[in-house]
Formats: C-alpha cells, sequence, structure tokens
C-alpha cells in the first residue's frame, strides 16, 4: 500500500464529478488488482469505488484528503495518484 495526502481543489468540494472520476478510476483498477481508498484520516477510509461512501465523507474545497492505493509499484502508483488530484479538481 502506497498513501499521500491530496488536497481539494474542486471549487465546491468532493462533489458528484470528482467522485464519479475518482470511482470510474477505482473500477477499472480493481480489475487490475488495485484498490483505492480515500478519507479525511486513515481510520476513515472509504472504497473509493463507492460513490455514495465518498459523497458520505462531505469534504469541502481546500481540504486534504488521505488516498491509500493498493500496490507497491511506486511508479504506478505516482501516475495514479495525478490522475486522483486532477479528478479532485474537477468542476
Amino acid at each position: 500500500m502506497i498513501s499521500r495526502e491530496l488536497t481539494v481543489t474542486a471549487k465546491v468540494g468532493l462533489h458528484a464529478r470528482p467522485v464519479a472520476l475518482i470511482a470510474k478510476l477505482a473500477t477499472e483498477l480493481a480489475a487490475q488488482g488495485i484498490s483505492i481508498r480515500i478519507g479525511r484520516t486513515a481510520d476513515q477510509l472509504v472504497a473509493a469505488n463507492s460513490s455514495l461512501r465518498m459523497l458520505t465523507l462531505k469534504i469541502t474545497s481546500g481540504e486534504k484528503v488521505l488516498v491509500e492505493l493498493g500496490t507497491d509499484d511506486a511508479l504506478r502508483a505516482e501516475a495514479l495518484f495525478i490522475e486522483v488530484a486532477e479528478a479532485l479538481a474537477a468542476d
């Protein structure tokens, strides 16, 4: 597992569009055996393939979130963190 803290930069926070983008990515990665979890802290992580669970976090713009990837491949993780960060910026 590799984790990183990212900032939600979408104007209205973690809303439907970024959640949908992250859930789509999580579903695609699950087929490859890679999980994504997201939350404010390590003990509040939820599965990113569940839009509803991510929306219930009620994360606002400017908040930092912890993103955990179920891989030990640092190069792959770096690319995935970039994709997640782009989704967290989606308005």
